[in-house]
């Protein structure tokens, strides 16, 4: 066997190896953040949807992200500083879809219950396993497969009515997952916080440009407003976006967008305990779909990559074999 046949077979042997405890606390740590980002994101929509009631959604989306870059250039001001064309180019494509999934999101919730749209909109979930395929060049996971047949069938359940506001949170599904693909493509190879800022900062910007064409006043918002673009601009925008664009330097966009799918459990949580009703059938159908996902991406895909990898391991090294005997 030459050496190019034992470093084959050994990196495709090396997949069956465990984990280090290092490599275990890393995924944990991952896993936890992305879990964390999620439990953010569920809760703030009926904060978004109580706020819409006070102000308008651009005027709105124009304080959070302004607080949000506002934060994060201050604590990064040192890092911000050796900024790159890159960095400000792909920062600003991401903050494209970035600003299009915020923007669809707050103005469907004028229309609609913050459940639907959380249902609607976390459809970005198995999207991001279709649209993957010719984006990323990513094969297609068991889990996004059977994500989307379950996310499907259970339709009736949530007792979804087309109307405006669905037709927005549709939007929101496309823009969002437009937007994890972005970053998985983009942020491997830039500074997560810059591209971050970027992508806050555009996001504001087109907020305060959409105002006057949405036919929003620039006058000033009643203190509740402030209190809750603060928290959002701070938390849910500049804390998540980092932990986003960090955590999927490492992951697949596949793999995050499972962990994502958990917002929408939060959001029916929160949405119930708030008078929003969610069928039974609803409730087993969101289950199921976040089981298919877990078990999909975490044990079928990995099985069959190992196998297939393995396969292909030695029929490569038995005809390398035979072509150096001949």
């Amino acid at each position: 066997m030459t050496i190019n046949e034992t470093t084959l077979v050994e990196a495709t042997n090396s997949m069956r190896l465990p984990q280090t405890p290092i490599d275990r606390q890393r995924k944990l740590r991952t896993n936890a953040l992305l879990i964390v980002v999620t439990m953010i994101w569920g809760s703030s929509f009926l904060i978004v949807q109580h706020t819409l009631t006070l102000v308008g959604p651009f005027t709105f989306l124009a304080m959070r992200f302004g607080f949000a870059v506002l934060v994060l250039s201050f604590l990064f001001r040192k890092r911000l500083i050796h900024i790159t064309y890159t960095e400000i180019l792909t920062g600003s494509i991401i903050g494209l879809f970035l600003f299009a999934s915020y923007a669809f999101q707050t103005v469907s919730l004028q229309y609609t219950t913050s459940s639907q749209a959380g249902f609607i909109s976390g459809m970005y979930v198995p999207l991001v396993a279709i649209l993957a395929i010719p984006l990323l060049k990513q094969k297609p996971t068991l889990g996004g497969i059977l994500g989307i047949l379950i996310l499907l069938s259970i339709k009736n359940g949530f007792q979804i009515t087309i109307g405006p506001g669905e037709i927005l949170a549709l939007a929101c599904a496309f823009a969002s997952a437009l937007h994890v693909i972005c970053i998985s493509k983009f942020a491997p190879k830039a500074d997560a916080i810059n591209l971050t800022i970027v992508q806050i900062a555009l996001t504001a910007l087109l907020s305060l440009v959409a105002m006057p064409i949405a036919k929003e006043p620039f006058s000033f918002p009643p203190f509740a407003v402030w209190g809750s673009a603060l928290f959002l601009g701070v938390v849910a925008t500049a804390f998540c976006l980092a932990v986003m664009n960090r955590v999927q330097q490492f992951v697949s966009s596949t793999e995050a967008a499972m962990f994502y799918a958990l917002e929408l459990v939060w959001v029916s949580v929160l949405g119930h305990f708030a008078g929003d009703n969610l069928s039974l059938l609803g409730w087993i159908g969101c289950g199921s779909m976040l089981s298919s996902m877990v078990v999909g991406e975490l044990r079928f895909s990995r099985i069959m990559d190992s196998k297939i990898l393995r396969y292909l391991a030695n029929v490569s090294c038995r005809l390398r074999s035979q072509f150096v005997i001949d």
